[in-house]
């Protein structure tokens, strides 16, 4: 890769580098049930010393997002926030319908600074 290619890489956000509107981890994937090679590749690895890297959404982003946080929500099993921007309850979350979670998803990607899977919320304007 070219240097001007390898700057506009490193200016994209790991939201967009991993078709990943929530940037969420390779552990969260895990966790939620998807299927590595199927849902999911191992994307971006996160800064040393950390061991964690960003899941690389395979199919419908936003589908598999809202997959996502059905099964787990916005906590971790010990009640902190799965993302420090944003923590819905859970009960008010499965409230929402399809749409409003959609529309929930775009802003956390909005949030992430991704802008190359706006395309994929332009139905919600």
């Amino acid at each position: 890769m070219d240097e001007a290619n390898k700057e506009l890489e490193q200016k994209r956000t790991r939201a967009d580098r991993n078709r990943n509107p929530a940037a969420f981890t390779t552990d969260v994937a895990i966790a939620a049930g998807l299927v590595l090679n199927k849902d999911y590749k191992v994307g971006d690895p996160f800064p040393a010393p950390s061991i964690l890297h960003t899941a690389y959404l395979i199919n419908d982003p936003v589908g598999v997002t809202i997959r996502v946080i059905d099964k787990l929500g916005f906590e971790t099993k010990t009640g902190e926030a799965r993302w420090t921007y944003i923590n819905i309850p859970d009960f008010l979350w499965m409230s929402l319908s399809r749409d409003m979670k959609r529309r929930v998803i775009a802003r956390m990607y909005k949030h992430e600074g991704g802008i190359e899977l706006l395309p994929l919320f332009s139905s919600l304007h």
